[in-house]
């Protein structure tokens, strides 16, 4: 008799997840592409309060509806835990975590989270890096260019 060992993979990403885009969804379908289990951490009001144009920012508690939502209608919901992040690297160090699914924005933060893993004896994380969104003038879809109106949720010039 063969015993087959099944690894399971466990991914961490994080964002803002402010109006919730077609970049945003690329990096969670990627997480759940990839992981068994995904660790979706969202930044609180206090993380994000210095960001470009911050008074015009959803709540967390708007950022968390509209991201469960979307992965209810996924059937991702029973795959996934949504814990709320202070800082971008407590989450990534959480024991059992096997990848992290990153932007070129924010490989640094996995690369930190991995240092701060080996420091603590933990096996490093499998990065993953995607690559940008673009909208239809070619610029990355950003929560940061929808707010200030010059695209929508897909990309499209406004």
């Amino acid at each position: 008799m063969i015993n087959i060992i099944m690894s399971l993979s466990h991914v961490v990403i994080g964002g803002t997840f402010d109006n919730l885009h077609l970049g945003h969804k690329t990096l969670i379908q990627k997480a759940f592409e990839t992981g068994d289990k995904v660790l979706v951490c969202i930044t609180s009001d206090e993380m994000v309060k210095n960001k470009p144009f911050s008074e015009k920012l959803e709540s967390y508690e708007k950022r968390h509806e509209n991201l469960a939502d979307f992965l209810r209608e996924k059937n991702w919901i029973d795959m996934a835990e949504i814990v709320k992040i202070d800082d971008p690297f407590t989450p990534g160090i959480r024991p059992g975590l096997t990848h992290i699914i990153v932007s070129s924005e924010t490989r640094a933060n996995a690369e930190k989270i991995n240092d701060i893993r080996k420091d603590k004896g933990l096996s490093p994380l499998k990065i993953i890096e995607i690559g940008w969104v673009l909208a239809d003038d070619g610029k990355p879809i950003s929560d940061a260019r929808i707010r200030k109106g010059e695209i929508d949720k897909n990309g499209n010039l406004l």
